[in-house]
């Protein structure tokens, strides 16, 4: 195997520049994660990039692409703005994308894996290289390692980052059915429900179907977190700009599903996944609050499962997060975790500490307050979000026009 080339590719211009070739090398590595898409990350950058500069790593065979690594640099905080240069991957902030990593052709992926990591040591062109998302297993893990844990110019460190349930199919559905925590409870509730007056079940795949849909499911779930002052997940006017775009972009690349429960009349419960090769990813949820001693989302979700297991499909995972009801069905776990490597001098050890110190100040005034204190402290973080939100924003990527609003609209949690 002749070594590979290593090129970079810089700037908001590289994602129409590397789109044809990033669509089939996704496309290559099936079951790769939505969330190293072409149209997840050229969707996130457009609405949620601001301020950050693309830098996409592509190794090469000749002038096939074979290996991409995604990153974007953000100008930090040193002993004075701009001093620190970080790296991170694009499409993770703000919306909680999993398993993010070097995507590689199906054969390639230790050589891409490695041609782009040397690369990154030798052009050491970074002050921190930030890596959370990468699974527990991720051969990325090792090379990073030995890159850049032997290279005394460097820091290296891992930490625990995420817990990621999933659900097995390989036995399939009966076998699912029989190893889930209230088997009895889903056969009663679920003939319940089907006796009710326009008990059925719809699923979206079309952009014209993913688009009233995705309304819908952004409705139900801003008004189940209505009480306690709007949703973490989608509260901020850019991420939803940002779901509605992304949500066009994977139906028409065959990615996106949203899966609905409807019930006289009306849409009780909705859940918005993607599927890539025999994975399913289950990333967003909402139910009908006034319907939720009915446990619609409890049974939509295993009918859900029922419907991939039918489908080929041989992990359904839902994603990062330890919410009860996924362990429901969960039969096993992945972990993932967060690669940190710095470079030893004064500037980026501040830059690292400082941020240390703020993640355990969160923790640390969680733990400790009340309830009623941190549900104040969300409602004010939110108001201040939407005020930022709501201002005339200059220059840069404001000029690109805003979506369309969605019909009926106002990481997966219940």
């Amino acid at each position: 195997m002749s070594p590979l080339s290593v090129e970079e590719v810089r700037g908001d211009e590289a994602f129409d520049r590397l789109q044809p070739e990033w669509q089939a090398l996704y496309a290559a590595a099936a079951g790769a994660s939505p969330f190293l898409s072409w149209e997840w990350i050229a969707a996130w950058h457009r609405w949620l990039g601001g301020g950050r500069t693309p830098r996409l790593f592509c190794a090469r065979h000749g002038a096939d692409l074979v290996g991409l690594l995604p990153l974007s640099e953000e100008p930090g905080w040193g002993l004075w703005p701009g001093q620190v240069r970080t790296l991170s991957f694009l499409g993770e902030r703000l919306v909680g994308g999993d398993y993010l990593d070097v995507l590689a052709a199906p054969g390639w992926e230790p050589a891409a894996t490695s041609a782009i990591f040397d690369h990154l040591a030798r052009d050491a062109s970074f002050d921190v290289l930030d890596l959370a998302g990468l699974t527990g297993d991720s051969r990325t893990l090792p090379l990073s390692a030995w890159k850049f844990g032997v290279d005394s110019r460097f820091k290296f460190d891992v930490q625990p980052d995420q817990i990621c349930p999933y659900v097995s199919l390989e036995g399939g559905w009966d076998e699912v059915a029989r190893g889930m925590r209230r088997p009895h409870q889903f056969r009663r509730v679920l003939r319940e429900l089907r006796s009710l007056p326009g008990f059925e079940t719809r699923t979206a795949t079309t952009p014209e179907e993913i688009r009233p849909a995705l309304g819908r499911l952004l409705a139900l779930h801003a008004k189940r977190w209505s009480g306690q002052g709007g949703s973490d997940a989608i509260a901020r006017p850019a991420v939803k700009a940002f779901h509605q775009d992304a949500a066009q972009r994977l139906a028409r690349a065959g990615i996106a599903r949203i899966e609905e429960l409807w019930i006289d009349g009306a849409c009780r419960a909705s859940y918005y996944g993607m599927q890539s090769g025999n994975r399913y990813y289950l990333y967003q949820t909402g139910f009908d609050r006034e319907w939720a001693r009915r446990s619609v989302a409890f049974i939509r979700l295993g009918l859900s499962i029922q419907e991939a297991a039918n489908r080929g499909v041989t992990t359904y995972d839902l994603l990062r997060g330890n919410e009860t009801y996924k362990f429901d069905w969960a039969n096993a776990t992945r972990i993932t975790v967060r690669v940190q490597v710095s470079r030893r001098s004064l500037a980026p050890a501040l830059f690292v500490a400082r941020r240390e110190l703020g993640s355990a100040a969160k923790l640390a005034l969680k733990a400790g307050l009340p309830a009623p204190g941190l549900e104040w402290l969300r409602r004010r973080r939110r108001s201040w979000e939407q005020r930022e939100q709501s201002r005339p924003r200059q220059g840069g990527r404001e000029s690109d026009p805003a979506p369309q609003p969605l019909a009926n609209a106002p990481h997966a949690h219940l």
